[in-house]
């Protein structure tokens, strides 16, 4: 129920920032089962391109598609499959669609981009709150060094609450685990 109102709130979120007025990205129609979108390029070419929303979201990300057969548009929608945590969010997965889509067309991103990370009333977990944006990645793709420690922190934080007490009596060996 709550991923549903978190859905909800993201959806009212993309259409509030991204209109069906916005001269170069734009929400057409969004349910929490589809989004359907429209990208602008520099020569105002239209590329629509859809979400569709499944049960096991936000665990697993929107599947992406595109009506264009263009290079850029598929590479750009083929990189929303590879993401993960927060990021499958649909907030998180529009923003590196557009970053993308601008980037590789050569025109520059919307002015409110970066509002869509910038949301605080979303319950979307700890490590994306406390960073609020996505784990920056260098030209090969990668995740950075520093990002990579942060999650190798939090990690051992979970470790360390981890309790175990062992109970030995007679020949019997038990492990409790709390």
């Amino acid at each position: 129920m709550a991923c549903l109102v978190t859905l909800k709130q993201e959806i009212r979120t993309l259409e509030s920032i991204f209109p069906k007025t916005n001269n170069r990205f734009q929400i057409l129609n969004a349910s929490v089962d589809e989004i359907n979108c429209r990208f602008l390029g520099s020569n105002g070419k239209k590329y629509d391109i859809h979400a569709n929303i499944t049960e096991t979201y936000p665990s697993t990300p929107p599947v992406w598609f595109a009506e264009s057969e263009e290079t850029s548009v598929i590479n750009s929608v083929q990189i929303l499959s590879n993401t993960s945590g927060y990021e499958n969010h649909v907030v998180c997965q529009v923003h590196i669609l557009v970053r993308e889509l601008c980037k590789l067309h050569n025109v520059p991103e919307p002015p409110d981009l970066d509002r869509l990370l910038q949301m605080k009333n979303f319950a979307i977990p700890r490590a994306a709150v406390t960073s609020q944006k996505a784990p920056s990645t260098d030209e090969d793709g990668m995740q950075d060094e520093e990002d990579e420690e942060e999650d190798e922190d939090n990690d051992e934080d979970v470790e360390e609450d981890m309790h175990i007490e062992m109970d030995e009596s007679d020949t019997n060996k038990k492990v409790i685990f709390k």
